[in-house]
């Protein structure tokens, strides 16, 4: 986890830490906003067992943008699966 950093695409992250264990995808409030085309109205959490999550921006509402690293929580207690 120490390893990932903002900015990273899905793909960079998937080469350090392997597939994730669970995953989920959901709207941010940013989606909300008229003529807002930012790339994280949308977002996707990796789960990751006794490792912790990692937040994507995953584009805005028209499909483009995203798969970059927004944050990386480390919690050894992670049970892995989404919520």
């Amino acid at each position: 986890m120490a390893r990932v950093q903002v900015g990273m695409t899905k793909r960079q992250v998937q080469d350090i830490l392997g597939a994730p264990t669970d995953q989920n995808n959901y709207m941010s409030g940013k989606a909300f906003i008229p003529f807002y085309f930012g790339n994280d109205a949308r977002r996707a959490s990796w789960f990751y067992k006794g490792m912790g999550r990692v937040v994507f921006a995953d584009g805005n509402v028209f499909g483009g943008g995203g798969a970059e690293v927004l944050r990386v929580e480390y919690d050894p207690t992670e049970s892995g699966d989404a919520r």
